[in-house]
């Protein structure tokens, strides 16, 4: 009696590994999609951003370092009596002279020293370091250029300060690396509002003379798929 009910039991186990066998047979298998080297990269391009922004780090001679300076000089007497209207119609060229090379501890309130000076030195960072300086020499760039407004430009109408000699260029510069940081981020999210926002909080991205956008140009056909680099500066 127990043989027959192995052989029954056996007999079971082998009928429903055929049934299943033939039932996984008899249903159709999912379409496969065949896509080739070149779809994938075109797919993978039209999802990808056309440009790339970094920065190209790179030397200067001293004839583009003096133009770079010259250029800052000239736009400091513009932008100051246009960002300070009030403060500049005090000064006169009595006081230029009173004033030249003395160093005062400025009695400014705290919003200037320490809000709006580094932001200035910030963007002054980030004006050198679109125009290929590295971190370093666009501080020390951003020093002297900053120096030169204390004693040459804002002695106009009171004596350079002591404060903003180092919260301009030294503060600005960290800032201004954390702003660079930030910006490249946004910029490379190749969303609309990552680009708006790192275009807003580093202008400088916006003009001629940045050096660190590149340009992807894909380029895909039957045969070949490339990919051109375009590097302006």
């Amino acid at each position: 009696m127990n043989d027959i009910k192995k052989i029954f039991i056996s007999f079971l186990m082998i009928f429903a590994f055929f049934d299943a066998s033939i039932s996984h047979a008899s249903q159709p298998e999912a379409p496969v999609q065949v896509t080739t080297k070149n779809e994938e990269l075109l797919s993978k391009s039209v999802r990808e951003k056309s440009y790339f922004y970094g920065y190209r780090e790179r030397d200067h001679e001293l004839k583009e370092n003096m133009r770079h300076i010259g250029g800052i000089y000239v736009a400091s007497w513009i932008v100051y009596p246009l960002t300070q209207p009030k403060t500049f119609k005090k000064g006169s060229f009595s006081n230029y002279r009173r004033n030249f090379g003395k160093v005062v501890f400025d009695k400014d309130e705290p919003f200037w020293n320490w809000v709006v000076h580094p932001i200035s030195g910030s963007q002054l960072y980030l004006y050198y370091r679109a125009n290929g300086y590295n971190n370093i020499n666009s501080l020390a760039m951003s020093f002297i250029s900053s120096t030169l407004f204390e004693f040459t430009v804002e002695n106009y109408t009171e004596p350079a300060s002591i404060q903003d000699l180092y919260t301009t260029p030294v503060l600005g510069a960290v800032l201004g690396l954390g702003i660079e940081k930030l910006s490249m981020y946004l910029l490379n999210t190749g969303n609309f509002m990552g680009r708006f926002l790192g275009h807003a909080i580093n202008p400088h991205t916006l003009f001629w003379y940045y050096e660190g956008r590149v340009r992807l140009l894909p380029y895909v056909d039957k045969k070949k798929a490339m990919l051109n680099v375009s590097v302006s500066f």
